[in-house]
């Protein structure tokens, strides 16, 4: 590791250490968030922001859906895959939940161009 190099270490569920490095002196683009305006640095886990494609922080568009959306006593926002998320109400008494309303945000049938490119440069790795 060269003196120009950070380093981030975490430990794994099976204990052992994953260790990342970071280049200070690699210039990162990170997109911006169109709802926060801040950039967006964990890539894999953002969401295509409804009206632009762009991508946009995981928590702010679970911010946006439920300002549009009334949640009841024991309701809850939560990500179901494939770009749908759910408010799931959690049984009274009971262990479980059932999904109320399913509300797909992206379309599954195109992936936005930033995340081809992502997809593309971690099958290159």
């Amino acid at each position: 590791m060269t003196g120009k190099e950070k380093r981030s270490s975490s430990v794994r569920r099976d204990g052992r250490r994953h260790i990342t490095r970071f280049n200070k002196n690699k210039q990162h683009d990170f997109p911006i968030c169109p709802i926060c305006g801040k950039s967006v640095r964990d890539i894999l886990t953002a969401i295509a922001l409804d009206s632009t494609k762009e991508p946009a922080h995981f928590d702010c568009i679970v911010r946006k859906i439920a300002e549009h959306e009334e949640l009841q006593q024991r309701e809850k926002i939560v990500y179901l895959g494939k770009g749908s998320f759910g408010i799931i109400q959690y049984k009274k008494g009971k262990s479980g939940f059932v999904v109320r309303k399913r509300i797909q945000y992206e379309e599954n049938e195109k992936d936005p161009d930033w995340r081809k490119k992502i997809s593309e440069e971690l099958k290159n790795r």
